[in-house]
C-alpha cells in the first residue's frame, strides 16, 4: 500500500474516531447524529480492516520471500562489519515484522475492547449496536489470530535455533579433520590467510611450522593403514600439546602437519619445533591392541617467519622448503 495512501487512511479513521467520540460524549447535539454516529463507526471500521488486510498481505510476502531466499537464492553483496548468515538474517527480519505485527493487533484489541465498554454504555441505537457487536466479533476474531501467530512464532523461533545449532555443527564438521580431530587444509588456509592479513595490520610476526612424519609409508606397509591412523592420531596430540592457545594446529595432508604461531618470531618458533622433536626421540608410541609393540616415531621439520610484503603462499612454500632441507639432511631434524 502506497505511504500517502496509509496516510490518508490514518488522517480518516482518526477523524472518524474523534467524531464518534463526540457525539457519544455530547448526544443530541447535532441533527441526525445517530446516521453522523453509524457513519463515522464505518469508515473506522473500513480503514481498520483494510490496514490489517494489508499488514497480512504483507507479512506473507516477506515469509514467502525469505523462504524463496533460503532454497537458494543468491545471498546479498557483503557490506562493511562481521560477515552474517543471510538465510539467518533474513529469517530473524521476518519474524520480528510478524512479531511486531502481532504486537501490534494486541494493543488493537486492548483499544477496541475499551471502545466496545463505553459505546454500550452511552448508546441504545439498534444500528449502532449491530456495528459494535460486528467489531466485536471482529476484535474476538483479531484476538484468536494473534495468539495463533504468537504460537507459531515461538515454534518457529525454536525450529530456527535448532537450525543454526545443526549449521554449526555442520560447519565445525566441514573444518575438521574427521580422523585426527584438529583443523582440516581448508581451515588452514581460512585461518592462515586471516592471521597474514592480522600480522601486517598489527606488524606482529607470524610463523609457520610444516611437520612430516618420517618414514610413515614403512610404518603403513609393516602394521598397516590402521596402525598408521592411530599414529596419525597420537602425532596430532603430541603437536597440540606444544602449542599455546592462540596458535593452531591443522593436518596439513597425509603424514604432513602444519602450526600458525600469530605473534611468534622465527627463533621462539624453532624452540616450539625442537621441543616437539625431543619429546618424539624420548616416547614410544605404543599399539592400542598390541602394548608390546611400540614404535619409535619421529618428524622432520620446516620453520619460517613471515617476510615483508609477503603472502600465504610464499610463507608455505618456504616452509615446505626448509622441510625438504630437513628431510634431506637426514630426517628427524629442526631446519629453519
Amino acid at each position: 500500500m502506497p505511504m500517502m495512501l496509509r496516510i490518508a487512511l490514518a488522517c480518516a479513521s482518526g477523524f472518524a474516531g474523534l467524531g464518534a467520540i463526540a457525539l457519544v460524549l455530547m448526544p443530541g447535539s447535532q441533527a441526525g447524529e445517530r446516521a453522523m454516529l453509524i457513519a463515522a463507526v464505518a469508515m473506522l471500521l473500513a480503514a481498520i480492516l483494510l490496514n490489517t488486510v494489508w499488514d497480512v498481505i504483507r507479512s506473507t510476502r516477506q515469509g514467502v520471500a525469505a523462504a524463496v531466499f533460503s532454497a537458494g537464492a543468491p545471498p546479498p553483496a557483503p557490506v562493511d562489519g562481521p560477515a552474517q548468515d543471510p538465510v539467518q538474517g533474513e529469517v530473524a527480519r521476518v519474524i520480528d515484522l510478524l512479531r511486531n505485527h502481532a504486537e501490534a493487533n494486541a494493543q488493537f484489541s486492548t483499544v477496541l475492547d475499551r471502545a466496545r465498554g463505553e459505546l454500550q454504555q452511552s448508546l441504545k441505537a439498534e444500528e449502532v449496536r449491530i456495528i459494535i457487536s460486528y467489531l466485536m466479533i471482529e476484535n474476538d476474531r483479531m484476538r484468536a489470530r494473534t495468539s495463533n501467530l504468537q504460537a507459531n512464532l515461538e515454534q518457529s523461533q525454536r525450529q530456527i535455533e535448532r537450525l543454526k545449532t545443526n549449521l554449526a555443527t555442520a560447519e565445525e564438521q566441514g573444518m575438521s579433520d574427521p580422523l585426527t580431530g584438529l583443523k582440516n587444509r581448508r581451515s588452514f588456509d581460512i585461518l592462515l590467510a586471516s592471521q597474514v592479513a592480522a600480522a601486517r595490520a598489527s606488524a606482529q610476526p607470524l610463523s609457520l611450522i610444516i611437520a612430516d612424519i618420517d618414514h610413515f609409508k614403512a610404518i603403513n606397509d609393516r602394521y598397516g593403514h590402521p596402525t598408521g591412523d592411530e599414529v596419525l592420531k597420537w602425532f596430532g596430540r603430541v603437536l597440540s600439546g606444544n602449542v599455546k592457545g592462540r596458535d593452531t594446529v591443522a593436518r596439513y595432508g597425509g603424514e604432513e602437519f602444519a602450526v600458525i604461531l600469530p605473534a611468534t618470531p622465527l627463533e621462539s618458533a624453532s624452540k616450539v619445533a625442537g621441543q616437539i622433536k625431543a619429546q618424539l626421540e624420548t616416547q614410544f608410541w605404543q599399539k592400542p591392541d598390541a602394548p608390546n609393540t611400540m614404535l619409535r616415531v619421529t618428524a622432520s621439520f620446516g620453520v619460517a617467519q613471515l617476510a615483508a610484503g609477503e603472502g600465504t603462499s610464499g610463507l608455505i612454500s618456504r616452509a615446505d622448503g626448509r622441510l625438504y632441507a630437513a628431510k634431506s639432511a637426514g630426517r628427524n631434524r629442526v631446519a629453519a
